[in-house]
């Protein structure tokens, strides 16, 4: 499959089987992430590998953006290992002065773990919209870390099918200028 098919056949699944994912899947997505390009190879994603009983009950508590996913990685970055651009003036983090490139470094590596399950024969579901505090709490991840997101990973139900949403694409026109 070209990559352009693989991006069309990727959907947010937003409900898994509970077959459990293969190691061996699951090495390969990590390897995918671990791949993936960051702001001057800063690699400063941490990635906690959510899989046990109590681990993933502690997610799901904690918040409904799991899914019951059989697998959820909890991706975050190292704040004092990000890079950090002193010559931005506009988007500048109040605690470094500078812009950290963290965020979108992290987001760079869940997109490629996410492309590399999709490749798999797996579904995920990118997921932000929990309050970070309580994730973090449940986890009991180390102050120095900013979680990103939650990339919920797994085989879709047989009756898994995408939202409507996914559908609506606006025309590239609307979305891309020529300067």
């Amino acid at each position: 499959m070209d990559f352009l098919e693989l991006c069309k056949e990727r959907y947010s699944v937003r409900k898994f089987s509970e077959r459990a994912v293969e190691e061996e899947k699951l090495e390969k997505i990590l390897e995918a992430g671990r791949l993936a390009p960051t702001a001057k190879n800063s690699q400063s994603q941490r990635i906690f590998v959510l899989k046990s009983k109590d681990a993933l009950q502690k997610i799901y508590d904690a918040t409904p953006m799991s899914f019951n996913a059989p697998l959820v990685l909890a991706v975050c970055y190292e704040k004092a290992a990000s890079y950090k651009n002193t010559s931005e003036t506009l988007y500048i983090d109040s605690e470094s002065g500078a812009y950290d490139g963290g965020e979108v470094d992290a987001a760079i590596v869940t997109t490629s773990m996410m492309f590399e399950a999709t490749a798999l024969g797996l579904g995920t579901l990118w997921a932000r919209g929990f309050d970070s505090a309580k994730i973090i709490q449940a986890l009991n991840l180390p102050e120095t870390l900013h979680l990103v997101c939650l990339l919920d990973i797994g085989y879709p139900a047989e009756d898994s099918v995408p939202n409507e949403r996914h559908f609506q694409r606006l025309p590239i026109s609307e979305t891309v200028k020529e300067l």
